[in-house]
């Protein structure tokens, strides 16, 4: 194990270690997960196990926020604003989730009132330097509230380590958008769990935005607990470069009469490797199921690659369930027809790539979240200033 981690250990609080001490002994036991374990086959995190990551100085980070948005930001996971908190470290089933519970000093900790409406509540975590940062969130809603919520990671291309844990609880009638925008450097390591419980007839919005990495994992685990309950989960990656973005989604329903539906998309270029595997569980008790699961992805270069499991598992006698997944490369003659109308072939190959991720896109709710959305990945395209007014249209 790399010192940087017993390092960070022993520079808590001893009434921390004391706190944290099961979380800190179950991660020193389990190490990272390794290759063999089944959801971690096509991410390797074996050279997280030797990694320094001292830190230097923060660098200069684009921190544009929204307007009108509530704002909390973290650098190198110091909150740079109000007291940090000391979170509560439940989650800790699995290498990654105890090291965050073993070194997490502070993060999101909001509950929604009953009825209440809370403000957009913009989330922005900067990671540079060389840094490790350590996050865990909590966000609970009362019966009938409503929140909006977009968590932000930028970073620079230095080599740097973050884990996250974002654990939420919706209640009856309540309402959650959850939005979500990675957007790490190109060596940055980011491991992020979300893990949502959804009640009796209480909704879930969530749109993701994957852009890149040196190693990204996200796992975003919802369960639909009660009768009524419904989940919208939909998500874009766009790795480029040699960078590795894994997304694992789990929606399982245990109650009758809830519903899922979810939609990603996937644009792979240069020698990225992408990863997704979805999977949909229908326990017994679930009766009336209502679930649709679908994947499409383009891969863009010879050398891209992605790794696709849509899962489907029904243990109920009546259910409506569908899933599947799709991989492919442009269509020629949608390239052709942009063609024939004067666009050049970058122009009218990024429109279409912009169209076929704005499917996804295009479902976020807030208007100027959806804007700084479609922007940032507008942005990742090649040779985007070119097409800068087409897309602004496309937008509008």
């Amino acid at each position: 194990m790399s010192s940087a981690y017993r390092n960070a250990w022993e520079q808590l609080p001893e009434s921390l270690r004391a706190a944290r001490a099961g979380a800190w002994e179950r991660f020193v036991a389990k190490g990272f997960p390794s290759k063999r374990e089944e959801d971690w086959r096509y991410t390797d995190l074996s050279a997280l196990n030797d990694a320094s990551f001292a830190g230097g100085a923060a660098a200069a980070l684009d921190d544009r926020t929204l307007q009108n948005w509530q704002r909390l930001v973290f650098v190198n996971g110091q909150r740079q604003s109000g007291e940090a908190r000391t979170p509560e470290a439940l989650l800790a089933d699995d290498g990654v989730t105890a090291l965050n519970a073993a070194l997490t000093r502070d993060g999101l900790d909001l509950q929604v009132p009953r009825n209440q409406k809370a403000e957009p509540l913009h989330l922005l975590s900067l990671q540079s330097g060389g840094a490790m940062s350590h996050l865990r969130h909590r966000l609970v809603l009362e019966a009938g509230a409503e929140a909006t919520l977009l968590i932000d990671t930028r970073g620079d291309d230095s080599a740097t380590l973050s884990t996250g844990v974002l654990e939420v609880e919706i209640g009856a009638n309540a309402r959650l958008r959850l939005l979500r925008i990675q957007d790490a450097g190109a060596n940055a390591n980011d491991l992020f769990r979300s893990q949502i419980r959804v009640g009796r007839d209480a909704r879930l919005e969530y749109v993701g935005l994957d852009l890149g990495g040196g190693l990204v994992r996200h796992d975003l685990n919802v369960q639909l607990a009660e009768p009524g309950a419904y989940a919208e989960v939909h998500g874009v990656f766009a790795p480029s470069g040699n960078t590795h973005v894994d997304t694992h989604t789990r929606i399982l329903h245990q109650a009758p009469h809830t519903t899922s539906r979810e939609v990603f998309r996937g644009l792979v270029a240069g020698r990225a490797h992408a990863v997704f595997n979805g999977r949909i569980v229908v326990e017994k008790a679930a009766q009336k199921t209502d679930s649709e699961q679908n994947l499409a992805s383009l891969l863009l270069s010879p050398g891209a690659e992605i790794n696709a499991k849509p899962e489907l598992e029904i243990y109920a006698d009546d259910v409506k369930c569908a899933h599947g997944a799709t991989c492919g490369q442009l269509d020629e003659m949608a390239l052709y027809y942009l063609r024939s109308r004067g666009l050049d072939a970058d122009t009218a190959r990024n429109l279409l790539l912009f169209a076929f991720a704005h499917e996804v896109l295009s479902r976020v709710a807030t208007d100027d979240a959806r804007v700084e959305m479609e922007r940032r990945l507008a942005g990742r395209l090649p040779g985007s200033a070119a097409y800068e007014g087409l897309v602004e249209g496309l937008m509008a």
